[in-house]
């Protein structure tokens, strides 16, 4: 089983960021996406990700807890990372006004490669991730 875990901190309103994620069906966030199509709505809604020269991805939203900032969500493959059976975990944490921590976690598999592989290949993804929120917030 891999595990991992990223915090990173902002001067931002923990609001702004929540909102952006907690729109499951908006990821215009993230560069270099094709589209997005989206599957029903509300918890249990998948989007399916496109992105050049990358399997499309099909995402659900397995719970969101707006009161707590806590959005959960599930991906069966994620053959560019070489992973399956992915859960994941964004929570935003107000720390002030104008202040906030987001926490970002997984579980998954191997998918191909070793453990060790698909650590530091899901690690490197969530350096990604922070790398767009940050941009996000600035706007």
């Amino acid at each position: 089983m891999v595990e991992v875990s990223i915090e990173r901190e902002f001067d931002a309103p923990a609001e702004k960021l929540w909102a952006m994620l907690a729109d499951f069906g908006d990821i215009s966030w993230i560069p270099a996406i094709e589209k997005v199509e989206l599957e029903g709505e509300g918890v249990g809604m998948i989007r399916h990700v496109t992105a050049p020269g990358l399997p499309t991805l099909a995402e659900k939203m397995e719970a969101i807890d707006h009161e707590n900032m806590i959005l959960d969500y599930s991906v069966p493959e994620v053959a560019y990372m070489q992973v399956k059976n992915y859960s994941a975990r964004a929570q935003v944490f107000k720390l002030g006004e104008n202040r906030l921590r987001v926490h970002w976690s997984c579980q998954c598999e191997a998918d191909g490669i070793d453990e060790a592989q698909a650590t530091a290949n899901t690690e490197g993804f969530y350096e990604m991730i922070m790398e767009w929120v940050g941009d996000y917030l600035k706007k």
